[in-house]
């Protein structure tokens, strides 16, 4: 999508929504985000959005079934799994307890929420 045609979009938003502002600054940042969707894609999806939402769309909901896809969080395998828990288990082997003044500092926060 060109810079004329993030306006074309942004006019067609605040005739759904009156309260959306738009400027220089939002055109160009929104630009960069939907260069590679056309325009006829975000107006579909602005038109199903404006049919469910009372709030005006962000970039992702204009982007939605279009190029970027987010397949969930990472989940390792079990090897990966074996290699977190050994880096762990060599961190525990590591660790120190904190000095005394620290502890002691600790425990009396503790003292006095508890409190």
């Amino acid at each position: 999508m060109k810079l004329p045609e993030v306006w074309d979009l942004f006019e067609r938003i605040a005739l759904y929504y009156p309260n959306f502002a738009a400027d220089e600054a939002k055109a160009a940042a929104w630009q960069k985000l939907l260069s590679d969707v056309p325009l006829v894609a975000a107006l579909a999806n602005l038109e199903r959005h404006a049919r469910a939402e009372r709030y005006a769309p962000t970039v992702a909901d204009l982007r939605a079934g279009y190029g970027f896809s987010y397949d969930g969080p990472h989940i390792p395998d079990a090897e990966e799994t074996r290699r977190m828990l050994a880096e762990m288990d060599e961190a525990a082997k590591r660790a120190v307890p904190p000095p005394a003044h620290i502890r002691e500092r600790v425990m009396s926060i503790v003292r006095r929420r508890n409190a």
